[in-house]
C-alpha cells in the first residue's frame, strides 16, 4: 500500500508542476504583450515604406481617360464599294 501511495503522490506532484509549467508560459506570453501594447506607435515616415522604393519621387500621377465608343455616324458617311 505504501507503494501505491508514494506513487499517487508522485503522480499528484507531476501533474502540479506541469500546471505550474503551462500557466508560466501563460503568464509570460501575456506579459510580452501587454509589454508591446505599452509601447508608442512610431511615426510614419512615407520615405521609410516598403512601397517607396518603386514610386517615383515628386511625381504627380496621370489622368486617366476615358475611352470613346466608336462613333457610328462616319460608317453611313462612307462610300459604297461598288461606287
Amino acid at each position: 500500500m505504501a507503494k501505491t501511495l508514494q506513487e499517487n503522490l508522485t503522480r499528484q506532484l507531476h501533474d502540479s508542476v506541469v500546471r505550474l509549467q503551462q500557466q508560466a508560459e501563460k503568464v509570460e506570453f501575456w506579459a510580452s504583450a501587454v509589454t508591446g501594447l505599452a509601447q508608442p506607435v512610431p511615426e510614419y515616415t512615407a520615405e521609410e515604406t516598403a512601397v517607396s522604393r518603386y514610386v517615383k519621387p515628386r511625381r504627380v500621377a496621370r489622368k486617366r481617360r476615358k475611352r470613346r465608343a466608336p462613333n457610328r455616324n462616319n460608317a453611313t458617311d462612307a462610300k459604297p464599294a461598288s461606287a
